[in-house]
């Protein structure tokens, strides 16, 4: 695992300084603590911090082909780099290292830019050939590994991290209108955006090209659902159980211990059952639980059942998050607004996990793939609700939109309004409304910026459009592979785990098992009120009975009740700043009744008014710490 960054010159008579490849590098070294190598050669300057991982002593970056006209950085790992340098060495290539580095090397020399399909695992990498003058930039399928980069008039930079790119001076750093249009939508910053409008993100499963001066992006993989319905239950159970299986024990292949996050639920119970088969030591497990002014959010009982049956080297421990103190940090791992709150527990699992173990591997993604979601379920009902006339639903949902928020503790009132105020809508739009913060932009941002960004946001549509719909649960699962996993849970998976130079991996987003689900009628995933149906049946023997009947918990924080209490003045300083009265981007009557609603009992905004925090935040760290920035469409 390792932060990357580089740059490449238009003009050949101009060089790329040491200097500033190092300093780009310097930036993210907490990607990459154990070393730090570059080349720097002429109009290319290429760098990586390293987090030793495989290959210990000789899988330092970057690496060359023999003849050195070849040269590559990775972030990420290749996990079955072992059966590529098998088919390689056959086809000639001779190999230095022991690394799953090395392996896109030759792979390049082979395939060119098509090396990309033949690797399983996370990635974002760069190869610079020497005889072309070229730059290949490559990212993973699903964007577990980030990769930011820039269109400059001296060419094109590069790097895992914004903060890196903000290194040079040269960048522009106007700040993009429609990015802010889009994290009101989703408090994230999704697609090839960033916050930045010369920055942008290569896309998951996109590859890059430079020469002459010209960038081309492509797209080389997508999955979407193509339901085959020949295969009965049974046979999708034992898929499964073999695809789960295989993605498990693939991203086990380490040179370092590794553990795995265990928490009460279904994903990591099996994900840790389904280690323990295939590992001949003790797996190391981590849970952690949070104690709140209104009770413990805690799963620590469920975990050790889960490790008692298993024998796994299990730590555990609860502790109180202090969230006014870490939201600084909190927000400067994401160089961009970003608003998911179970950043929260997510820093401080990471942070505990850290100190035993440099590998955990984590059961993010199983909701997504396998239907584990209440709006999932919200989403096939609304199509018999929008079988009930009218004005009935019109009475319905008034009825349910006069009853008083819930206080965060329970999210059921919530849900039942939202679903009731979108039930009469189509699928895609119900759908965005269940998972936008904002689904109108008018609702809060400001005038000036709404005449620039026009509609709002547009990534969902994107992901749709000629989208071949099956069933409506098509709909909630392609939007939510394709916005809520990369751009949101992935990122969030990333930046705090790197924060603390731990490496996470995701099985359940194996691409493999993906491309599987994908053929996996919508019937096996929700069925009525059931969610994961299939899932849970390939799983069963895995986990006590008493798991598969207890309530989802997941990274619960108790945000309704904070943003009342101890995030109470950071809310009010929100209403009575000098920034927030004249913000460019927000419409500041329209914050301040919602904090007012909130404040008072009135309607529960904690997903909207955290969204607000991290934004001030952040502004305050990247703008107002800064030189002036303005906002561009």
């Amino acid at each position: 695992m390792c932060g990357i960054a580089g740059i490449v010159h238009r003009d050949s008579a101009r060089a790329v300084s040491v200097e500033t490849v190092q300093r780009m590098c310097d930036r993210i070294v907490h990607r990459g603590p154990d070393d730090y190598g570059s080349y720097v050669d002429g109009p290319v300057g290429i760098g990586m911090r390293r987090l030793s991982i495989i290959d210990l002593a000789g899988g330092k970056q970057p690496i060359p082909n023999e003849d050195r006209t070849v040269w590559v950085i990775l972030n990420g790992e290749i996990y079955n780099y072992k059966e590529l340098k098998q088919q390689l060495e056959k086809k000639g290539h001779r190999f230095t290292t022991v690394s799953d580095t090395e392996v896109i090397v030759h792979l390049y020399e082979e395939y060119g830019l098509d090396c990309v399909l033949k690797l399983r695992g996370m990635f974002g990498f760069a190869v610079w050939d020497v005889r072309k003058q070229t730059l290949m930039l490559a990212r993973d399928r699903v964007g577990i590994k980030p990769l930011y980069y820039a269109e400059l008039p001296v060419g094109v930079a590069f790097a895992s991290e914004l903060k890196a790119l903000l290194t040079l001076p040269e960048l522009p750093r106007a700040v993009s209108s429609q990015a802010i249009a889009e994290y009101v939508a989703h408090l994230c910053v999704p697609g090839q955006l960033s916050i930045f409008d010369t920055v942008k993100k290569l896309p998951p499963a996109h590859r890059l090209h430079y020469r002459d001066g010209q960038v081309s992006v492509d797209c080389y993989w997508r999955a979407e659902p193509q339901p085959d319905f020949s295969k009965s239950e049974g046979a999708w159970i034992e898929e499964v159980r073999e695809q789960l299986r295989d993605a498990i024990e693939s991203h086990m292949v380490a040179d370092v211990p590794v553990g795995a996050f265990l928490s009460g639920g279904l994903d990591s119970g099996s994900l840790v059952a389904l280690m323990t088969n295939a590992s001949a030591e003790p797996v190391r497990t981590f849970t952690v639980g949070l104690t709140t002014e209104v009770g413990d959010f805690d799963e620590r009982i469920a975990a050790r059942t889960i490790a008692a049956r298993y024998r796994t080297k299990h730590e555990e421990c609860l502790l109180a998050a202090d969230v006014g103190s870490l939201l600084p940090s909190i927000v400067a791992a994401f160089d961009e607004p970003f608003a998911d709150s179970s950043a929260i527990p997510n820093w401080l699992v990471c942070r505990e996990t850290a100190r035993h173990v440099k590998v955990a591997l984590s059961g993010l993604g199983g909701d997504e793939l396998f239907g584990g979601y209440e709006r999932y379920v919200g989403l096939q009902m609304g199509e018999w609700f929008r079988g009930i006339p009218a004005p009935v639903r019109s009475a319905l949902a008034a009825l349910v939109g006069s009853l008083a928020s819930g206080d965060g503790a329970s999210p059921t009132i919530d849900r039942v309004k939202r679903f009731m105020a979108a039930g009469g809508l189509p699928c895609a739009d119900r759908y965005f409304s269940f998972i936008a913060a904002f689904a109108n932009a008018t609702e809060i941002l400001h005038p000036d910026l709404l005449r620039q960004v026009g509609r709002g946001a547009r990534r969902y549509e994107e992901i749709l459009q000629g989208l071949k719909i099956h069933e409506p649960l098509d709909v909630a699962l392609t939007a939510d592979l394709n916005l809520y996993l990369p751009d949101d849970l992935l990122t969030l998976s990333d930046r705090i785990s790197m924060a603390h130079s731990l490496e996470v991996r995701v099985p359940f987003v194996d691409h493999l098992l993906i491309e599987c689900l994908s053929k996996m009628p919508a019937r096996y995933k929700v069925r009525g009120f059931q969610k994961k149906v299939l899932f849970k049946k390939a799983i069963k023997d895995l986990l006590p009975a008493e798991h598969f009947t207890r309530p989802k918990q997941g990274f619960s924080i108790p945000l309704a009740y904070w943003l009342r209490g101890s995030l109470k003045p950071m809310l009010l300083d929100v209403v009575s700043s000098r920034a927030a009265k004249e913000s460019a981007w927000f419409d500041w009557q329209k914050v301040k009744k919602l904090i007012d609603e909130h404040l008072t009992g009135q309607h529960n905004h904690e997903i909207r008014l955290w969204g607000i925090l991290c934004f001030q935040e952040w502004s305050r760290q990247y703008l107002e710490a800064g030189p002036s920035l303005t906002a561009k469409g």
